[in-house]
Order: structure tokens, then sequence, then C-alpha cells
């Protein structure tokens, strides 16, 4: 059978676990001076019904513990690292193994003067077959790989590197911590606190950083590009690292390079004009979004824009021209209709100006029955289809006054009144 979960408790030691706030100035203080988890330890439970129940500005979380269970040091990171006030650990006395990562989950880590931090891989206990050796061995290695991981996104690197220091159970000063990234600062400044807890320290390889090899800054501290706000999962049982690398492979260089800090110094969040203009802009119902739903909003923006337009593809017997081409379509087709127009507008005066030959109309009515053909062309030439021809006289009845060719009302008038001419 496995147990990933429980490895080989801590001597225990005298609890020492306390968090008390202060209204007026919305600060609190957070002692986490024990081991984590089990019932040697303090509980993730524990820990975060009481962390929870805080309600402050500024917590500042004073350290000094060897680390213990991996996942109730993994669910007290977590906690720290959603507090929306700012967090400040402040390493005492040793932040060793889960007590490294609990302090790196903070916005800041101060390392007190003449204390240690140390990593290593994680380890544990297993009775069985072959097969639940094997499974053990694959569960360490699985948990070990993430513990580096998260140094990696604490103080830059690459997680191999990270996991080389870890197999060596790596031990920091509280300078050397600094170094290579683990840490912010060194608190020369502030008075070293009265409590008090003691610590067996037999458990590890190297019962401190005085009986450990020099960790190997060069590596650590050439790849610090930090982005803060990480943290670092860590285990404190005994592993005998007996091949250690030796005392030269640690030795840090002439001259260290110095980290790049970004760590920020207090909580940074989103100004309100920025969150309103992408809540406004990303269509974001909810007025109270976090920044986790503003930037899963923006990632999904990103991604439809970055999507290739779908292609276009014409409904089939679709036929399609440049705008030269349809351009040409509409000039002939208004010249067909003009020419169309004119050709209705002959065959309608013809029709008229048959009419008026074979007498069927007066002259003077023409534009008349073009009118009419206009607004009704089939009755209109049914009407003059129906006149009979010669109603209307065309040849000249007569004259008077000189005039050669006499009127309509000429005709009319001579026929009613006749005059006779007298010779001279």
């Amino acid at each position: 059978m496995t147990d990933t979960r429980r490895t080989p408790p801590l001597p225990r030691s005298e609890r020492w676990f306390r968090m008390a706030s202060d209204e007026e100035t919305r600060t609190a203080q957070v002692y986490l001076y024990d081991a984590i988890g089990g019932w040697f330890g303090v509980t993730a439970k524990d820990f975060v019904r009481d962390w929870t129940a805080l309600d402050s500005d500024r917590i500042d979380l004073f350290i000094n513990s060897p680390g213990g269970d991996v996942f109730d040091a993994m669910a007290i990171l977590n906690v720290i690292r959603r507090t929306e006030a700012t967090v400040v650990a402040h390493v005492d006395g040793i932040a060793a193994s889960a007590a490294s990562f609990i302090a790196m989950g903070a916005d800041e880590v101060v390392m007190g003067r003449n204390s240690e931090l140390m990593i290593h891989d994680a380890s544990g206990l297993c009775w069985g077959p072959a097969e639940d050796m094997q499974k053990m061995a694959d569960d360490l290695t699985r948990v070990s790989e993430n513990i580096a991981s998260i140094y990696a996104e604490k103080a830059g690197g690459e997680p191999a590197t990270w996991r080389e220091a870890m197999l060596a159970e790596t031990w920091y000063s509280a300078e050397e911590a600094v170094t290579a990234g683990l840490a912010d600062r060194v608190d020369s400044d502030r008075d070293k606190s009265d409590v008090k807890n003691s610590l067996d320290l037999s458990i590890f390889a190297h019962a401190g950083r005085a009986d450990a090899p020099a960790p190997p800054l060069g590596l650590a501290a050439s790849a610090v590009q930090r982005d803060g706000g990480a943290s670092v999962l860590g285990h404190p049982y005994h592993h005998d690292f007996a091949a250690a690398l030796a005392d030269g492979d640690h030795k840090p260089p002439a001259e260290p390079v110095e980290p790049t800090h970004t760590q920020k110094e207090g909580p940074d969040p989103m100004s309100d004009t920025i969150k309103k203009g992408l809540i406004d802009r990303l269509g974001i119902t909810d007025a109270d979004a976090t920044e986790d739903t503003i930037l899963a909003a923006v990632d999904e923006a990103l991604a439809e824009r970055a999507e290739p337009a779908p292609r276009f593809s014409p409904p089939e017997g679709t036929v399609l021209m440049d705008a030269d081409q349809v351009e040409q379509l509409r000039a002939d087709a208004r010249a067909g209709a003009e020419a169309r127009a004119q050709q209705i507008s002959d065959r309608r005066a013809g029709v008229v100006d048959a009419a008026i030959q074979d007498g069927r109309v007066a002259p003077a009515r023409r534009d008349h029955w073009l009118a009419q053909l206009a607004a009704d062309e089939e009755g209109a030439t049914e009407v003059l289809d129906s006149l009979a021809p010669g109603t209307i006289p065309m040849a000249p009845a007569g004259f008077t006054g000189g005039v050669d060719e006499s009127t309509d009302e000429d005709a009319v008038y001579a026929k009613y009144w006749p005059t006779t001419e007298k010779e001279a």
C-alpha cells in the first residue's frame, strides 16, 4: 500500500500558531511557529478558518517552521494567494521545505536577520510490493517536479535547475535567499521577535545552513527575472543525500548576479477606469466582474479575432462578376430600356397618324390620342379601330376671301348660305 498524503511525523514541538488583528489600523499578525499538517502541526483546516475570518488591509505572516504535510501546505498557500489584503511574509527563524512555499505565496518575502530558508525533494513512506513502490516513486517525482516549477515561477530560471537544488537539499542564508530570488529583502531594521519555539533540525540531511554546502547561487541568480506572487511547495522529511554534490560544486561566483526585483509592494488592482472601459468594450453584463472574468473575456475576444474569416461559398448557379462587368451590364440595360421606350412611342404615333390619314380622327386631335394610347393603349386602339374611315373630310370644299383652300367651317357655311359671284 502507498501513502502520498502522510509522511513520517516530525518530533512534536510545542504548538505555536495564532492570529491577531487591529481594527483601527486594519492590520493583522499571524504567527506560524509550528510544523504543517497532521496531528503534529497546524492543519490547513485550522489555518484557513482563522485566516478567512481576518478583516484587514495588511497581514504580516511571521514564520518559524520546518515544513510538514505537502497538501495541507498547498491549501494554505492557495488561501494566501487569494487574499485581497497585502500579505508580507517574515521569515523570523527558518522556513524549511513546505514552509518555504507558504512564505512565497505572499506579496513580499522578508528574511529576518540570520534567518534561513531550505528547499529539498519530496519524500514519503511506502509499504508493499514492487508495484506499490514504483507508484510511490512516480508520485514523488510528480510532486517534486511541481515543486520545481513553482520555485521557477517565483525566482525565475528553469524548473530543472531548481530540481537539482532540491535534490541536493539546498540551504540559504537570509542574504543568499534574496540573491537567489526566493526572497525580496533582508529586514535589517526591525527588531527580532521575542517569540521563541524550539525546532529539531536533525531530521534533515543538514541541520541548518551552517552544516550545509553553499547554495549554487550562480545558477539561480543568473536566471532571476521575477514575476512575483508565486509560491513554493516543499516537504520536511529526511532523505539521506550522502551523494550530494561536493562543496566545490556549490561555491557562488566571484560576483553574484543581483536579481531584478519586480515584486509588488502591495495590491495593485486594475484601475476602476480601465476596468469599466474593458467591461463596456467587451460587453460584460456583470458590472462587478472580477479581473479573472475580464481577462477571460479578453482572451476570448483575441481568440475570435485570430480565427480566419470563413470562406465565402456562393449558392449553386451563382455567377460572380467584377465591378466593371456589373457596370457595363447596367449601361446596356439602360440603353435597351431607352430603345424599347422609343419603339413603343413610334408605334403609338403610327397608329394615330394612320387614323388621321384615313379620316377617322382630326389632325388637331393627334396629341389627345397619343395621350390616350399612353394611358390605355389597348382601349384607345380599340376605339380608333371602331371609327369609320372618312368620318373627318380631308379634301377642301371651297374658298372665300381669296383663300385657296377652305376650312371645314367654310364648307359648312357655304352649304347653308351659298353666295353668287356677279360678273363685272
